[in-house]
């Protein structure tokens, strides 16, 4: 049991005879299914004006765009439909993705923030069914394993407006959080006590990035970022039946990946915003780590994101306007053998502010395809909400 439980800890369950999945099945390999550092809006948009957005985590030069001290918490929930070998089953969850406090310096053509993301979620639960053999005999079996827990991206940024047609910024990144992982043996024998095992793993580690937001027409924004997010350092601690049985230990380290984003947002006239934008991370990196303890590995990601808003009243564009987006992405880590998983989705989305533009919120829905061929499949949609607070309201 106990090496069942650590094989699991290390994200590595492999995925044979009958199974069912509680949240997604596409986070149980690995580190988990990579979150999205967006706001409500961005997200609504497909993700393609996360570059441009300084509620968002993507470019730290974003945050030149915030007029005023701006506060924002979103929270997400969504319904899955999941099939592999075993069958098809239904599940949801909830999640809080987003968090940013920010802001411009008074009289400085500096901003700064703070906000947390979801980098990897892994919640999980698996159910495999099967035999053994304590005595010579077999017997029917059912082992459990339960993640609750993920990686955090806590994120220090900074901006320098250079006039109204370029800003630079940069942004420290630790990297945190934990995976409460718990495994445990019914047998049909009910002679037979179910032994379990409980462990927790901690993750740290830090990066850094940089991007610019530069305007070479009034109608055209262009937008880059680089960041690298250096080695992950993973530690354990493991109890069973309440005693300690491994002090905290390191038990590797995983190289993180290094991301190449691009975007451009034109604004045809007055009522209309398009944006797209692409993304790259060299996951790879970590395909050595994963594949020495028995995973299928890591592969590069690539991912492509299209929006457009149209603004219905000229007066207020922020009440009630329409967004539409859509993106494809690639999935890092393989359930299994063979071609690398991917999703593609469309998203929909408005918002309002209110109280002198002093507070709003912001509503998306987003359905996505997830898939690694014909074996692994997932169809879900996504309800998100974000709440903002601006408390000296918009300044020009």
């Amino acid at each position: 049991m106990r090496r069942l439980l650590l094989s699991g800890a290390a994200g590595l369950v492999m995925i044979a005879g009958p199974l069912h999945a509680q949240s997604s099945e596409f986070g149980i390999r690995g580190l988990g299914i990579p979150g999205r550092e967006l706001s409500t809006r961005s997200l609504s948009l497909g993700g393609a004006g996360g570059l441009f957005d300084g509620e968002s985590s993507l470019n730290p030069a974003a945050l030149g765009t915030l007029t005023t001290a701006t506060a924002l918490f979103t929270s997400s929930g969504d319904w899955r439909n999941t099939m592999n070998p075993a069958g098809m089953m239904s599940s949801r969850d909830t999640r809080f993705p987003q968090i940013l406090v920010g802001g411009p310096i008074p009289h400085h053509p500096i901003a700064i923030g703070v906000s947390y993301s979801l980098y990897t979620d892994r919640d999980f639960t698996v159910v495999s069914d099967g035999t053994a053999s304590p005595r010579g005999i077999p017997i029917a079996v059912h082992d459990t394993l339960s993640s609750r827990g993920g990686i955090d991206d806590l994120r220090l940024g900074a901006a320098w407006v250079l006039g109204r047609h370029l800003a630079i910024g940069g942004a420290f990144h630790f990297l945190t959080g934990s995976n409460r992982l718990s495994s445990r043996r019914f047998w049909e024998d009910t002679t037979y006590q179910s032994p379990q095992d409980v462990a927790e793993l901690s993750y740290s580690g830090v990066g850094f990035s940089g991007g610019v937001i530069w305007r070479p027409l009034h109608q055209v924004e262009l937008a880059g970022t680089i960041r690298h997010d250096g080695s992950l350092t993973i530690q354990r601690d493991s109890t069973g039946n309440g005693q300690v049985l491994f002090p905290t230990s390191t038990i590797g380290t995983v190289r993180m990946p290094t991301s190449l984003s691009g975007a451009i947002r034109v604004t045809p006239g007055r009522r209309l915003a398009l944006s797209g934008s692409v993304i790259s991370r060299n996951w790879s990196v970590a395909d050595s780590s994963l594949v020495a303890q028995g995973a299928p590995g890591a592969r590069n990601t690539f991912e492509v994101n299209g929006g457009a808003e149209l603004f219905r009243d000229l007066r207020r564009p922020l009440k009630y306007p329409l967004r539409i987006g859509a993106r494809y992405t690639t999935l890092p880590f393989l359930l299994a053998t063979g071609t690398q998983p991917h999703e593609y989705g469309f998203s929909l989305g408005t918002g309002r502010r209110f109280a002198q533009e002093r507070g709003g919120f912001d509503i998306a829905i987003e359905h996505v395809w997830r898939s690694q061929g014909a074996s692994y499949t997932e169809s879900a949609t996504m309800i998100t909400f974000g709440i903002s607070v601006r408390p000296g309201g918009l300044t020009p």
